[in-house]
């Protein structure tokens, strides 16, 4: 079973990774998305169960090969850190060159070994919203779509297609995000206020977002 992160958990494992890479004399942009994504920079989630994490193909092979050793240290199973999100990601997006935010470098800014990237509120609110997975409007994924609304400032259905048509060719809009969108305005959800941390905040904006660097 993978391990349930919390912040702590996360960033030293983070760090762990970066120190392998930097001293095979690497520094490797990587772009982290799904709960690792929103436990550095949101006040929105507080655990994950793996680490969503995408860089380029070298890069890739590199890091996933330094997390199987993290992974023989402590007992996890190999793929705690993986790219299952590659599929879902944007084909207008390339890379970390736009729509992503440097986040921080690892393990220090002086010698680093990582360069972690996390998505914008537009591009994680678009992919959240194509991956639809509401299970009967329960759970984190409802959650996690109302508050990027919320920050995005999102009132209407049509301004939510909007968005999620700018990243994904609207052919790849399926029925079923369709009605998602629908349910969601009609049941008039609203962003959850969790943890004592004020409205929904991610990359600074909306509430208050805690400090996690």
């Amino acid at each position: 079973m993978k391990p349930l992160l919390n912040i702590d958990t996360l960033q030293d494992v983070l760090t762990e990774l970066a120190t392998l890479a930097r001293d095979e004399g690497r520094v490797i942009d990587v772009a982290i998305y799904g709960g690792a994504a929103l436990m550095l920079v949101s006040n929105f989630r507080i655990s994950t169960r793996d680490v969503d994490a995408v860089a380029d193909d070298d890069g890739q092979r590199v890091i996933e090969r330094l997390a199987a050793v993290i992974a023989a240290r402590r007992a996890w199973p190999t793929d705690w850190l993986n790219d299952d999100v590659f599929p879902h990601l944007s084909d207008k997006i390339e890379g970390t060159a736009e729509h992503h935010h440097l986040f921080r470098s690892y393990p220090c800014e002086q010698e680093p070994g990582l360069r972690v990237f996390v998505p914008s509120v537009e591009y994680i609110l678009a992919m959240k919203l194509m991956a639809m997975r509401i299970d009967k409007g329960q759970g984190k994924d409802r959650d996690d779509i109302v508050n990027f609304m919320s920050i995005a400032g999102l009132t209407t259905p049509q301004e939510a297609l909007a968005l999620v048509t700018g990243f994904y060719p609207e052919a790849k809009v399926t029925q079923k995000v369709l009605m998602g969108i629908g349910d969601l305005f009609r049941s008039k959800a609203v962003p959850r206020e969790v943890f004592d941390d004020g409205p929904p905040a991610y990359l600074g904006r909306g509430g208050p977002a805690r400090e996690r660097g």
